[in-house]
C-alpha cells in the first residue's frame, strides 16, 4: 500500500533509542514495516508523540512494525485532523474500522445468536 509523501521526519528505525528521541509535541504518525507499508495512523495531543509512542511500543507492540514517519503540528486538533484525513485515503491495517479491523463488530456473532454449523458430508 502505497502513500503519497513522506511526512516532515522522513522514515526513522523504530527502537528504544528512536522512541526517547521523539518530540514532545502533537504530532501526527505512521507506524510503518519494513517494507514501507503503513500498517496505522495516528496522531499525538497534548501528552506529545514520545509518550504516545512509548506507550503503544510497551503497552501493545503491533507486529512487524519497524518504522515510523511523523510530522509535528502546532495544535492537537491540527494533528487529529490530518490523521483522520490520512485514515480515509491509506486505510491501515492496524487501524478500527480499516484492514483487519474493517468488519469486526458485524462478523461476531451477537449475544443470543447462535453459529449455525456447516452440513455433514454424506
Amino acid at each position: 500500500m502505497s502513500h503519497e509523501g513522506r511526512l516532515a521526519s522522513g522514515m526513522v528505525p523504530l527502537d528504544r533509542d528512536a522512541i526517547e528521541r521523539l518530540p514532545e509535541t502533537s504530532a501526527h504518525y505512521r507506524l510503518l514495516s519494513s517494507g514501507q507499508r503503513v500498517m496505522s495512523v495516528g496522531h499525538a495531543g497534548e501528552t506529545g508523540l514520545r509518550e504516545v509512542i512509548r506507550d503503544a511500543w510497551t503497552n501493545a507492540p503491533v507486529a512487524g512494525v519497524t518504522l515510523i514517519e511523523y510530522s509535528e503540528t502546532a495544535t492537537a486538533e491540527e494533528a487529529r485532523v490530518a490523521a483522520e484525513a490520512e485514515l480515509s485515503i491509506l486505510k491501515p491495517l492496524y487501524n478500527e474500522g480499516y484492514g483487519r479491523f474493517r468488519n469486526s463488530e458485524i462478523s461476531l456473532p451477537k449475544k443470543g445468536h447462535r453459529i449455525r454449523e456447516a452440513m455433514k458430508n454424506p
